[in-house]
């Protein structure tokens, strides 16, 4: 319970100043409500008689003093005819006004904390390091932001208040009636102990159904999700009908677990109703039993049953949300699972002014989901200026460099320099700035060429945006569109071929100005004619050190240096006239790619 209570602090800060206002200002709203039932006893009383005034409890005197001024049952027997209505009106007004002042500030409060849940939520989620995000569903995520979110929001608009109004109308009925009867009280809430002892009890296993429910209804989000991310995929294996066949198959079995928990549900908030109106007929019973025996008055029995009214119809729906705690509870977990999740530091260390020197020195790593290293013993030395080609089969730990060079992952052992500075004590944010990767499967987003490309530096100048489509050989396609520059990629880029996206992508980079260029992989989808010219480019751009990730030879060859990878280990090195002089592994791809060419 203290890990919800925590989670809900946190994804609600800043707007707890006003839950608490609006959580006030139905506290006062809810003492005029039972004032002005309260004040239909006196005006009962009053209308039975002067004796029946003086005859009264001690909470009643109090009220007659307040509504009389001072001048007593007398006063107000004389006249109750324009006092009575008069005082009910006044209290009538304020439980307006009060009810007017919550709503407002309610509806400001629930407006501002779903974006502040959001916001909270999301921030956090772009502060997490990569491996998070490598060992957790998107689809999980998703349902988290989503789903979830709106369960902890929905408790703290609606239910919180619930728990709220219950507890003070609980309080100011009950001290009225201790006041009027304590017999009468007793015997009127008798059965609401037993309700809430049969809520608790339920409330575990809701909380288990709600979680199955939820867990599936996440295996949805991420299979809908999946299947847009290849919908390409699946229209070209003509395989439509499977995918709805399995989305079906997990649609039945969520179907069947959120059956499961709204039954459960279902039941106990037809149940409840059999403790609702025990409690109502029990008190009025009770209370005919004590008026006859003349131990109250027929305005305490009136008052009495309203009360009584008043209380169980919301200690009911408390006793249905507490039953509901078990969904709070989950999604409240589900979120706190994402907000205890360690953010990454990327401000922590030194910020210099990289050249872009790079020594990996006996560098080791391997994943923390896999039992193998991927990276072992790794050594190299390239110098600021000059380029290296990383060639292997796949799985060989090609990108795994990549990664390492950025600080998505750190190495097991080993160290790596730059500029002669081990990298774990330069700010991942410093050394991200400067050392810039192209992926070959790039995401762009749903704007136009130009956006896309000033994305790496929004504040760059136009002579800077020519010249990084210039190098990146991106001339010619923009030629062909009818917008150019300014054409929309749509989502992911869909409207692009493969390597029109890649060049928009090395677009982005060089407009970022690196000192260290990473091209893993990202000329593949490029014919050969293009790849040749955006390394002559890169050639003389003379602006980076570059590391080329590729699998051809063609694009490794002009390199001062190459490494050849095999099983995590370097192979070979040196530069293409070395390595096709001597038999090995680049050899061997040479010769092959040369007679397939």
């Amino acid at each position: 319970m203290r890990g919800f209570v925590r989670t809900v602090k946190r994804i609600s800060e800043g707007y707890q100043g006003l839950l608490f206002a609006s959580l006030l200002a139905q506290v006062v709203m809810i003492f005029f409500n039972v004032l002005c039932v309260f004040l239909l006893q006196v005006l009962v009383d009053s209308l039975e008689g002067l004796d029946s005034l003086l005859n009264v409890s001690f909470v009643e005197e109090w009220a007659i003093f307040l509504i009389t001024g001072g001048k007593g049952a007398a006063f107000l027997f004389e006249n109750r005819l324009y006092v009575m209505p008069l005082a009910i009106a006044g209290a009538g007004a304020a439980l307006a006004v009060s009810t007017m002042l919550r709503m407002m500030i309610r509806s400001y409060f629930s407006s501002g904390v779903n974006g502040a849940m959001q916001l909270s939520l999301f921030t956090h989620l772009e502060r997490l390091p990569y491996p998070y995000y490598k060992a957790n569903k998107a689809g999980d995520l998703i349902q988290t932001c989503t789903r979830d979110l709106d369960v902890l929001r929905r408790f703290l608009v609606m239910d919180l208040g619930n728990f709220n109004y219950t507890f003070w109308m609980l309080f100011f009925c009950l001290a009225i009636l201790f006041a009027l009867s304590y017999k009468l009280a007793l015997v009127s809430i008798s059965l609401l102990p037993a309700m809430f002892v049969y809520s608790f009890f339920l409330i575990k296993k809701v909380r288990e159904r709600y979680r199955k429910s939820d867990d599936s209804e996440a295996v949805l989000t991420d299979k809908i999700n999946e299947n847009l991310l290849s919908v390409r995929v699946v229209k070209a294996y003509n395989a439509e009908r499977r995918e709805i066949a399995s989305f079906d198959d997990l649609l039945s079995s969520y179907r069947g677990k959120f059956l499961s928990w709204s039954r459960l549900r279902g039941f106990f908030f037809a149940s409840s109703d059999i403790f609702v109106f025990g409690s109502k007929l029990l008190s009025l019973l009770y209370s005919a039993y004590l008026l006859h025996l003349g131990e109250i008055s027929a305005g305490t029995l009136v008052v009495a049953f309203l009360f009584i009214d008043m209380i169980v119809w919301p200690v009911r729906g408390t006793a249905t949300s507490l039953s509901n705690m078990g969904q709070y509870l989950a999604s409240a977990d589900r979120v706190a699972k994402i907000l205890d999740a360690e953010v990454e530091d990327v401000e922590a260390g030194l910020c210099p002014s990289i050249k872009g020197d790079i020594l990996f020195e006996d560098v080791h790593f391997g994943y923390p989901d896999g039992n193998e290293e991927v990276i072992s013993g790794v050594s190299f030395h390239l110098e600021e200026g000059k380029s290296l080609a990383i060639m292997g089969a796949t799985g060989s730990g090609k990108s795994t460099l990549a990664y390492l060079l950025t600080r998505l992952y750190e190495p097991t052992s080993g160290q790596i320099y730059v500029d002669g500075i081990p990298i774990s004590n330069i700010s991942k944010k410093c050394l991200r700035s400067a050392v810039v990767p192209v992926l070959q499967d790039p995401f762009l987003f749903s704007k136009s060429i130009a956006e896309n490309i000033k994305i790496a530096h929004e504040e760059a100048s136009d002579e800077a945006l020519l010249e990084s489509i210039r190098v990146s050989s991106l001339e010619e396609t923009l030629n062909r569109l009818e917008k150019g520059i300014d054409t929309q990629v749509g989502e992911k880029g869909t409207s692009l071929s493969g390597g029109q996206k890649q060049r928009v992508a090395i677009a982005r980079a060089l407009i970022a100005k690196p000192a260290v260029l990473i091209l893993d992989d990202s000329l593949s989808a490029v014919d050969t004619a293009t790849d040749l010219a955006i390394r002559k480019n890169l050639a003389k751009w003379e602006k980076s050190t570059t590391i080329i990730v590729t699998h051809r030879v063609m694009s490794a060859k002009d390199c001062d240096d190459i490494i050849v990878l095999e099983n995590g280990r370097i192979a070979e090195e040196g530069s293409h006239e070395e390595l096709l002089a001597r038999p090995g592994l680049y050899q061997k791809i040479a010769l092959i790619q040369g007679k397939m060419q």
